[in-house]
């Protein structure tokens, strides 16, 4: 009797182990615990979403198609992170934050130049300026850097750099990880990851004056699925925002007054696999999207016909 106890027990003990592990795999990699709330309420996360209307007044993220998933950024090895695309070269430009360091790209994911970030940390985004300058954010010490960006490969010394400050809860690692701008209006948008996640506003991060930060949160309030925000995207023809989260693997589209406008899940539409933990996201000139993934994939989605 002891001996089928025994046995019995191992059997239930193994199964159960093999039963967390399954359930931490599907948790942290495929996000299954996020999936469900998102489809909890129904098809959509939100009737607002996705409607009609919006259909050739937006960007229209339902239409859109993968074009390249998962390629593997040459001699990048890990801690792939914020992405943007500078419209003067016609190039992207993407972060590493450990080492903190800028990679320009071709739009096929290739890497063209490196440059080492000397006087920088823990560099979690990456926006386009205008001209040679970007704005790098760091996550660690709350702040934005703007720098000079070389014309070959070289590092950049940001110790001369002017570092603005920002001003949200701490949060350790959980802080300032996504970064947008829009020329027009010389406005930085910038995403607070998680515990609670924030959305915030830097303006006149390029004049070189005062910098005004305030406080957009309150539209994450219709986006209760997205548990996490790891980027950010200004849409500069429709004048609007893309969010991006990892943890409910999703694309949302926004007006700059919060309004709900469209999204699209991160998931391959031939695979069903979703990306192992996308950081960064932009859009080009011509309408192309680009996401990169930890811990160093690159894919591309091209507009089409929902």
């Amino acid at each position: 009797m002891r001996k089928r106890w025994w046995y019995w027990g191992s059997i239930l003990l193994v199964a159960l182990v093999a039963a967390l592990g399954l359930a931490y795999v599907a948790v942290r990699f495929f996000h299954l615990d996020n999936r469900a709330l998102r489809w909890s309420s129904g098809a959509q996360p939100d009737v607002a979403w996705n409607q009609p209307r919006w259909q050739g007044a937006s960007l229209w993220l339902p239409g859109y198609r993968f074009d390249l998933e998962g390629v593997r950024l040459q001699g990048v090895d890990d801690n792939l992170s914020g992405l943007a695309f500078d419209s003067d070269h016609g190039h992207l430009l993407a972060v590493l934050n450990r080492p903190s360091t800028v990679l320009v790209l071709d739009r096929d994911g290739q890497v063209l130049r490196r440059h080492r970030l000397r006087g920088a940390s823990d560099v979690e985004a990456i926006a386009w300026l205008g001209g040679d300058r970007v704005a790098l954010l760091q996550e660690g010490r709350r702040s934005v850097i703007v720098a000079t960006l070389p014309a070959r490969d070289g590092p950049i010394d940001t110790t001369q750099s002017r570092v603005v400050p920002l001003t949200m809860a701490d949060a350790g690692n959980n802080g300032p990880e996504g970064m947008a701008y829009d020329r027009s209006s010389d406005t930085l948008y910038i995403s607070k990851e998680r515990a609670p996640a924030g959305l915030y506003q830097l303006q006149g991060i390029a004049a070189g004056g005062p910098v005004h930060q305030r406080d957009l949160s309150a539209w994450l309030r219709r986006l209760p699925f997205a548990t996490d925000l790891s980027s950010l995207e200004f849409d500069a023809r429709h004048r609007h925002l893309l969010l991006l989260s990892d943890e409910s693997q999703l694309l949302a589209e926004l007006t700059l007054d919060g309004t709900p406008v469209s999204w699209r899940s991160l998931s391959s539409e031939r695979w069903s696999l979703p990306m192992p933990q996308p950081e960064g996201v932009t859009l080009d000139d011509q309408g192309n999207l680009y996401v990169v993934s930890e811990p160093n994939l690159f894919y591309r989605l091209r507009p089409g016909k929902s």
